[in-house]
């Protein structure tokens, strides 16, 4: 009888685990994009008169995964396997923040692109991200480094360290990527007010 009940427990269990496997696999992943500035509506009166390039953006290993980071606490990042990033974090982040500068800097004449685009930029943007995380229903998070060349003269201009935080509205990860998308956005007005001031410069 021994030998009996041992099979029906071990059969059992591979029935649970089957049954785990079917119900994990059922559930599909969920694909997440950054989201630009509201852009205004064009003006007629355009007329460009420098060049602005983003990238790279360079990112910690930890990022460098399509699952969305989420911070459990001070020390320990969490990875959710059914919510990812629709494609390489660096690659969109650098899209948005350079879709966000072409808006805050059309009245000043700019054309931003990224760095695969503009190969003689007046100006090159470089963003280090050190940390880009959250915590949904309570904060996002936004540690950077970035510099700004003048690519005429080859001088650095500037190098600025941003810390930037945004409360997110709601538990869900759809919340979580708005309120990330709201720290590039305030980093994209740090940079534009660096590039605007350099222009007033004499």
């Amino acid at each position: 009888m021994k030998p009996m009940r041992y099979c029906s427990t071990l059969g059992m269990v591979f029935c649970l685990i089957t049954l785990s496997g079917c119900f994990l696999k059922s559930q599909p992943a969920q694909y997440y994009t950054l989201n630009p500035m509201q852009r205004p509506e064009a003006r007629p009166d355009f007329k460009p008169r420098f060049t602005v390039s983003v990238g790279p953006v360079i990112l910690p290993d930890s990022l460098k995964r399509p699952q969305i980071a989420i911070r459990t606490n001070d020390n320990q990042v969490g990875f959710s396997e059914f919510h990812k990033w629709a494609g390489p974090l660096k690659d969109d982040a650098k899209r948005i923040l350079a879709e966000n500068l072409g808006i805050l800097l059309t009245e000043e004449g700019a054309t931003v692109s990224t760095d695969e685009l503009l190969i003689e930029p007046d100006y090159r943007v470089v963003v280090n991200i050190n940390r880009f995380d959250g915590v949904p229903g309570e904060t996002a998070w936004l540690n950077a480094v970035w510099t700004l060349k003048d690519q005429k003269s080859q001088k650095v201009v500037a190098v600025t360290q941003s810390l930037l935080t945004e409360i997110v509205s709601g538990p869900g990860y759809p919340d979580l990527v708005n309120a990330q998308s709201r720290t590039l956005a305030a980093l994209s007005q740090e940079i534009a007010a660096e590039i605007k001031k350099l222009r007033k410069s004499p």
